[in-house]
């Protein structure tokens, strides 16, 4: 949907450490890394936060937002759910 296979995968200036239960930290390079996270690995269904991150996610994909604001709306989905390493 989002995804296509001749786009570079687009990354943040600096990585988003997040600690999903008793895992080590992971780092989060870039929307599409984030949104795989946001759909699959989250500990919350739904939130205002989630649902910001995953659209301003897919917002910076298809360059209709800096991906720095994905970054951040990623960092505030993290914070509300304490997966903020």
């Amino acid at each position: 949907m989002y995804q296509n296979s001749h786009i570079p995968e687009l990354r943040w200036t600096a990585p988003v450490a997040i600690r999903i239960g008793r895992r080590s930290s992971e780092f989060i390079h870039g929307p599409a890394e984030a949104i795989d996270y946001l759909e699959h690995r989250w500990p919350f269904l739904d939130s205002p936060c989630l649902d910001a991150a995953k659209h301003r996610c897919v917002e910076a994909m298809n360059s209709l937002t800096h991906i720095e604001v994905a970054r951040k709306a990623f960092i505030s989905a993290a914070a509300e759910a304490k997966v903020l390493a």
